[in-house]
């Protein structure tokens, strides 16, 4: 039996967190120069993986936030922040 946990699952906060550390770790060991060549290609391969998956957890969590602004307000445009036109923004006649 292994004692490592599972992967969390890919979009999630605990999938984020977990990608953000490695690629800090694997940034560390990128900038220490203590790689050589190969080795640094294959660690800036999984570190652009990381960085995809760190962005697909950013666009999901954004998707997540902007549902709940709509179904709260049950407005679109609340959530965007853009208040609704009105009659009162017509040009004066005068």
């Amino acid at each position: 039996m292994s004692d490592e946990t599972p992967d969390p699952a890919p979009g999630t906060p605990a999938d984020f967190e977990a990608s953000l550390e490695a690629l800090e770790t694997l940034v560390a060991r990128m900038e220490s120069g203590e790689l050589g060549l190969e080795q640094s290609l294959e660690e800036f391969q999984q570190g652009m993986q990381l960085v995809d998956r760190c962005q697909r957890a950013l666009d999901e969590a954004q998707r997540r936030m902007e549902a709940l602004t709509t179904e709260t307000s049950g407005n679109p445009e609340a959530a965007s922040g853009t208040p609704p036109a009105t009659d009162d923004d017509a040009p004066v006649p005068f």
